[in-house]
């Protein structure tokens, strides 16, 4: 694993002087809850503060989305947000937002092993694969997921 320090996140995350440039994702909080809901769709949000402690979090990691388990596809977004966890704003780090096609879930007992693909290439960065795992573990409250090449577990919300 790569380790991630303070200074190459900053520059992943282009907050010199791209901050004037940040983008606002559309959207971003209409998958609010987690849960099953009808015709076996589950909806969820996942949330971590980066940059990991003990440092102190001025940004947000969130995936959210919605997988059909009936047909074991959907849609989920990966993107940072400028601000904590608490105090997210609907900023998106430029540079740092992900659409992923769902092609594939295994459900275990109360475990979601999701693939996906991310069709539009031109946003990933040098050696970022365009396929993905996230697991959700529903019963724990958390999903393992890759940011820049790490593992991070982020937290549910309810």
């Amino acid at each position: 694993m790569n380790k991630l320090n303070r200074r190459k996140f900053l520059t992943m995350a282009g907050v010199g002087s791209a901050a004037a440039a940040s983008a606002v994702i559309p959207g971003a909080g209409l998958l609010a809850g987690t849960g099953t809901g009808k015709n076996g769709v589950y909806t969820f949000r996942a949330v971590v503060g980066l940059p990991k402690k003990p440092l102190p979090a001025y940004a947000s990691y969130v995936i959210e989305g919605h997988v059909d388990l009936a047909t074991r596809s959907g849609v989920l977004t990966k993107a940072v947000f400028a601000g904590t966890p608490q105090a997210r704003s609907a900023v998106a780090l430029p540079g740092l937002s992900r659409i992923v096609r769902i092609t594939d879930v295994q459900e275990l007992g109360s475990t979601l092993r999701i693939t996906g693909v991310i069709d539009d290439r031109s946003q990933l960065q040098r050696g970022e694969s365009p396929t993905t795992q996230i697991v959700i573990d529903r019963s724990r409250g958390v999903v393992q997921a890759a940011f820049l090449g790490n593992q991070v577990a982020l937290s549910l919300e309810e």
